[in-house]
């Protein structure tokens, strides 16, 4: 898989720029990619439930209570980018149904629902390389690009084909990712008739 530089590297193509070794490196180039890297990673994370970036947890609420208004509060772990769902446990949900928690909110780094305890789906800060697909590490250097178009070129029309490229990389990486994990039910005419003949 790709590596942060990279991905870079990818971004500086479509810009027409110098490619860099490291993102450590001293020229501009490195320091504008090494400045914005992170802030297009999490943006693109932040945007679909990514099979690689998706955790579950288990949350007991905090002693102190929200200061008006009823309800539990639960700390949001610091990893986490987006609160992708919220259940509710029952004796339902140990079979492996979920009962989405009615009435919880996200409030800063707290959610706060009136439940004794809370399942979540968290997207969070996924930092290790070696889980990013292609798709989505080209949607990453996309981004990239997009971010740091003017800096590196100072062309608004290149802007414009940044962000365009950005729309279309995200949407092929979210239906490459959006495929997977799912049971799919094969038959083949040639064995359904077998026994019969």
């Amino acid at each position: 898989m790709a590596t942060e530089t990279e991905i870079a590297n990818l971004a500086l193509t479509w810009l027409g720029q110098r490619l860099i070794n490291s993102l450590n490196d001293n020229q501009n180039e490195a320091k504008i990619m090494k400045a914005n890297y992170p802030f297009a990673r999490d943006k693109v994370l932040a945007e679909h439930a990514w099979t690689f970036a998706l955790r579950r947890e288990t949350l007991a609420p905090l002693a102190a209570l929200p200061a008006f208004g009823g309800g539990r509060q639960f700390l949001i772990p610091n990893d986490v980018l987006r609160v992708f769902r919220v259940y509710r446990p029952n004796v339902a949900s140990q079979s492996g149904t979920f009962q989405n928690a009615p009435g919880w909110v996200r409030e800063g780094n707290h959610i706060i629902a009136n439940q004794d305890q809370i399942w979540c789906h968290f997207i969070f800060r996924q930092t290790n390389t070696t889980f990013f697909s292609v798709p989505f590490a080209q949607a990453i250097a996309a981004k990239l690009a997009t971010d740091t178009c003017i800096a590196l070129t100072e062309n608004l029309k290149l802007f414009d084909k940044m962000d365009v490229l950005y729309g279309d990389k995200l949407q092929e990486a979210t239906a490459s990712d959006g495929s997977q994990g799912r049971t799919e039910v094969m038959r083949s005419n040639r064995l359904t008739g077998a026994r019969t003949r």
